[in-house]
């Protein structure tokens, strides 16, 4: 009996990412004032989907979430767009509602999801949305010792230290 409630679990962990066909986000990487838009496309058993962001870094702070039916996607692509604020480190994650009033959270713990990282929150699982390093593109800039110059000076010291 204690196999058979295993082998339900499994399968049924397996399950859930074939509910939903594709997610993704997009930019990959964003900096306070800029947009992501997190894409999720599901089947026709998906009534509508509640899209939860929250800060996965002190202080943690979590939005207001925002919800949509069905009947306000493009063939059942759902589209949520999050502006990030200062010192930000967004997370997020979808409660999804099916036709048979039956709910499904997303990210799941324990499942891979192509292309996402997910990171733990409390009991709750998020997709981490990166932030661009703080550095500036001058900082970038400056002029650094190559391979070959630091190996012209050693072999001038070595070759004038023979004399």
């Amino acid at each position: 009996m204690l196999h058979v409630k295993r082998l339900f679990v499994f399968a049924l962990v397996f399950l859930l990412p074939s509910a939903v066909s594709e997610m993704s986000h997009s930019p990959n990487e964003v900096t306070a004032g800029e947009s992501f838009t997190a894409i999720i496309d599901t089947d026709e058993n998906v009534k509508s989907i509640t899209f939860y962001v929250c800060t996965l870094e002190d202080p943690h702070t979590c939005y207001r979430p925002e919800s949509k039916e069905r009947n306000d996607t493009d063939n059942g692509r759902f589209e949520f767009t999050y502006q990030v604020k200062d010192n930000d480190y967004p997370g997020y994650k979808y409660e999804i509602e099916n036709t048979d009033n039956t709910t499904e959270k997303i990210p799941a713990a324990y499942t891979y999801y192509e292309g996402l990282e997910v990171k733990e929150m409390g009991d709750s699982h998020y997709f981490k949305v990166n932030i661009k390093s703080e550095t500036s593109e001058d900082d970038s800039l400056l002029p650094s010792i190559s391979f070959i110059s630091i190996i012209l000076v050693i072999a001038v010291i070595a070759l004038s230290g023979r004399r």
